[in-house]
């Protein structure tokens, strides 16, 4: 065995101790208790009251501080809320939007990841990278073979998607708050072992964006919004890409039209599942079906189509907006100009406009690029046009996925879940033992 698969089996097998050196700590400013959740809008509100509780538990871990065991007792108190809801009818709950209404909802991934927090915090690192690979096929082994293919590089850019690469997926995109474990194993990686790294998503900045649903430490990352269009710097600064007024202008009248969707009976279920309607920079999303195939098939089709004959009335030549069926989202994105005609933002649009506010250096690698869907494949072409120095870790079961992004980069690996690629990134990250030119101050000194 070689030193390095040495040190690879020594990571998995608990010859280290990450957690729970004594210091001050910071402590929240609210408990949760037990609560009665009945609807969205409860759920929505528990979550985010985890998030106030999370945040401060990281910033602990990080620094190497203690944990307030009050903070640990509120996480507990939360999943057990969820998890009453689930046992009244058999691992699924009915809550309510309106007196008139109610949807069926899936709260696996709530209570799955309280599940693994509380588990993490309990017992420490050693002991939840076995919990978690326990649910996992060849977790080891995939693990070390992302260790040693990472090889203790330095990159000078990572550059990631977050729902089904970095973080699992969740029903409803406003409950899918970044578990502890991932937010340590994320930001130890950023801050070790990258100059620049960079959430890029479709996800909206703010107003339930992707800065509402994180708990990574502040200075650590760029999030980048709305395919890139948008995001917020090291120094919490706002960017936004230049859009013609125009275009604007009738992308708000869309909104409005599709906004009133909601007041329709037959509609109203969508604005609540999966990314529910989103209204980001340049761009718009109304889910259609959520990660569960909870909404039956008719009726998915007929938003879609409703949707469409709305796009199609408002831009009737097809040049302001390009309209994207994920499957589970209806995206509508203003168009750019292409060489030859007007083609939708991209999320390599949205780096390159990154590069031009900060100066990313992006004909300096090495380069690490990760995503799970095709809309991520545009970060990956663009970073080559500016350099062959890049690795790519794609999460993906679909064959044809991983062939489209190994025929581009020779350095790619693929793994099956977000889970081994963060066991991936956080074990990484501890056999890095020279400083990056970039660290957040104060992170694992």
């Amino acid at each position: 065995m070689s030193d390095a698969e040495e040190q690879s089996y020594a990571l998995l097998n608990g010859e280290r101790n990450f957690l729970f050196p004594t210091r001050n700590f910071y402590i929240p400013e609210i408990d949760i208790n037990l609560q009665k959740v009945s609807s969205l809008k409860d759920l929505f509100h528990l979550k985010a009251l985890t998030r106030v509780i999370r945040a401060p538990i990281v910033k602990n871990i990080v620094a190497a501080r203690v944990i307030n065991l009050r903070s640990l007792e509120s996480l507990r108190n939360a999943r057990r809320s969820l998890e009453f809801v689930c046992y009244k009818d058999q691992d699924s709950g009915m809550f309510t939007i309106d007196p008139q209404h109610s949807i069926r909802v899936d709260l696996s991934y709530e209570i799955r990841e309280l599940k693994k927090d509380t588990y993490y915090l309990e017992h420490g690192e050693d002991y939840f990278i076995d919990y978690i690979g326990q649910f996992y096929n060849d977790f080891e082994r995939h693990v070390l073979n992302g260790i040693e293919f990472l090889d203790s590089l330095h990159f000078n850019c990572f550059i990631t998607d977050r729902d089904g690469t970095t973080n699992n997926y969740c029903g409803h995109y406003r409950s899918s708050i970044q578990p502890i474990y991932n937010a340590v194993f994320l930001s130890r990686f950023a801050s070790l072992c990258t100059q620049n790294p960079i959430f890029i998503t479709s996800a909206p900045l703010k107003d339930f964006g992707i800065v509402d649903v994180s708990v990574n430490p502040e200075n650590v990352f760029i999030y980048a919004a709305s395919k890139g269009r948008e995001f917020l710097d090291y120094n919490g600064e706002e960017h936004r890409a230049f859009i013609d007024p125009s275009k604007q202008e009738r992308l708000s009248l869309l909104v409005r039209k599709i906004g009133q969707l909601e007041h329709i009976p037959e509609f109203e279920k969508f604005f609540y599942i999966g990314s529910g309607f989103q209204i980001k920079f340049g761009q718009l999303t109304l889910a259609r079906q959520d990660v569960f195939n909870s909404i039956a098939e008719d009726e998915s089709q007929e938003v879609l189509n409703t949707v469409g004959a709305i796009v199609r009335e408002l831009d009737p030549e097809g040049d302001i907006f390009r309209m994207n069926d994920t499957g589970r989202d209806i995206e509508v994105v203003l168009t750019v100009d292409g060489q030859n005609d007007r083609r939708d933002f991209d999320k390599g649009d949205g780096l390159k406009y990154i590069d031009s506010c900060l100066n990313l250096h992006l004909d300096k690698g090495p380069h690490l690029v990760c995503g799970d869907t095709s809309s991520d494949v545009p970060m990956l072409e663009a970073v080559l046009t500016f350099s062959d120095d890049v690795y790519a870790i794609f999460v993906t079961r679909d064959p044809d996925l991983a062939q489209r992004v190994r025929r581009l980069c020779p350095h790619t690996l693929i793994v099956p879940t977000p889970d081994i690629l963060l066991s991936i990134l956080g074990l990484s990250a501890l056999t890095i033992k020279k400083k990056p030119a970039r660290k957040a101050p104060g992170l694992f000194l």
